[in-house]
């Protein structure tokens, strides 16, 4: 039997949870829970996350902040990602994540989810290199409207 499509409403909030399958472990060691928390900022876009590009413009505003620290002119860092949600607080849990989230564009929990889901499954296989068959995240997250 299909699930049925959520519809989320734009500027409610919502608790949204997103567990690791069979309670297995989501964060082993701190570069994961750094990397989670990575997630959260990177997959908030409209656009899909393209992670070259994003570490050459750091690249770049990391190279204008040791101008001005040597005194020369400096060219403001823009932030161009079209936010989907916003983010009001988060917990990451050792098997699973916790967020209040406000969502901005049309389906924009579900997009951001999605990416942070297929995201950072790929990038804990590949670190522990796991050959996984099936769900990384038990059935699909879930949310509560808060307000």
């Amino acid at each position: 039997m299909p699930k049925e499509k959520r519809n989320f409403v734009n500027g409610e909030i919502y608790h949204v949870v997103l567990r690791r399958m069979g309670n297995e472990l989501l964060f082993k060691d701190i570069d994961d829970y750094y990397r989670g928390i990575f997630y959260l900022y990177e997959c908030n876009d409209k656009n899909p996350v393209d992670l070259r590009q994003r570490r050459e413009a750091r690249a770049r505003f990391k190279k204008q902040l040791k101008k001005l620290n040597e005194g020369q002119t400096f060219v403001n860092w823009k932030d161009k990602r079209e936010k989907i949600v916003e983010v009001l607080a988060f917990c990451l849990m050792p098997n699973h994540i916790h967020l209040l989230l406000r969502q901005l564009k049309d389906n924009g929990i579900s997009k951001f989810i999605q990416k942070i889901a297929s995201g950072y499954a790929n990038y804990f296989k590949k670190k522990y290199k796991i050959t996984l068959k099936g769900h990384f995240f038990q059935d699909r997250f879930t949310a509560v409207h808060v307000a």
